[in-house]
């Protein structure tokens, strides 16, 4: 290629830049956490995530230095919004059945907990001791928070981590056997649940508030309970 001609590329590369609509670093985020979703983590390329985008690399570097940055990024989503709604929901004021209920939304809703997000991490991490390492001190701060949670209602510490245990490992292993069923289904296995986790009965006025609250935003899933993958 004589200079000429690298020239001429490099100013064609920066028109289309600017023909073509800005992007923000929420954009290409977004995109990449889709494809780490959908494809893993190997998927994330800056060309590939260009191409989908239909911009060229130089639009990348405008938000984020390296590919580096950009995972960064991705493992902070993941933090700030799966491991936040569970400690959030946890430490949610009010008495133990307002903190579980909170709970029991934060599983249905991906849009407070995304379990595919979730298991994509998990993926991601193989062969990865550092984020390996990164993923348990998440599990651990979610286990802290459901212990803390039954800790502050009553239960002596080894009933509050073994209940905080059952709770977490339960609807992890629900999602890791991909399991599918109907929401009607799920829902009407919440009462036992509860009296399970709890040793207490779940007031039938708060189950009902509880569905509604469900239902009202049940165009998130659908009729069927979103698996992690």
């Amino acid at each position: 290629m004589t200079k000429r001609q690298l020239i001429e590329r490099v100013s064609q590369e920066a028109e289309e830049d600017r023909a073509q609509p800005r992007l923000t670093r929420a954009d290409w985020l977004e995109k990449a956490l889709e494809m780490l979703i959908e494809n893993g983590i190997d998927a994330v390329r800056i060309t590939r995530l260009a191409d989908l985008l239909g911009v060229t690399r130089g639009s990348f570097y405008w938000h984020f230095a390296d590919r580096s940055e950009l995972l960064e990024a991705m493992l902070d989503v993941w933090q700030q919004s799966n491991t936040a709604s569970i400690i959030q929901a946890a430490t949610t004021p009010g008495t133990l059945q307002d903190r579980i209920l909170a709970l029991f939304i934060c599983w249905l809703d991906p849009e407070l907990f995304d379990p595919r997000l979730d298991f994509a991490v998990r993926d991601w991490a193989r062969g990865d001791a550092a984020l390996q390492a990164v993923i348990a001190r998440s599990d651990q701060q979610r286990m802290d928070a459901l212990t803390a949670m039954f800790a502050a209602h009553g239960f002596a510490e080894r009933q509050a981590i073994i209940r905080a245990r059952n709770f977490y490992y339960t609807q992890m292993g629900y999602y890791a056997l991909n399991v599918r069923e109907p929401l009607s289904v799920r829902l009407s296995y919440v009462p036992t649940y509860f009296e399970t986790y709890t040793d207490e009965k779940l007031d039938p006025q708060a189950e009902a508030d509880f569905r509604h609250k469900v239902i009202a935003r049940k165009e998130l899933w659908g009729d069927e309970c979103i698996p992690a993958r």
